[in-house]
């Protein structure tokens, strides 16, 4: 998968949490073609632009979505 381009990598990541598959950050930087560091910048970025919380879940061994109970 190297290559993608940042929109294609993005909308993989989102999938990714979506289904709880996306590994710790070092299987997903592999996965998704990038350095663990441009992991963390993507996730940020999709923090602030989907306004929802992202955090890593040791259990599920995934990053997930975490829900507001607002």
């Amino acid at each position: 998968m190297a290559g993608l381009k940042y929109y294609d990598r993005t909308k993989l990541l989102i999938e990714l949490i979506e289904k709880k598959k996306t590994g710790g950050p070092g299987d997903l930087a592999r996965n998704i073609g990038v350095s663990k560091r441009m992991v963390y910048l993507i996730i940020d970025d999709l923090r602030l632009s989907l306004g929802k919380d992202i955090s890593y879940s040791k259990d599920k061994k995934s990053y997930i979505f975490i829900e507001n109970s607002s």
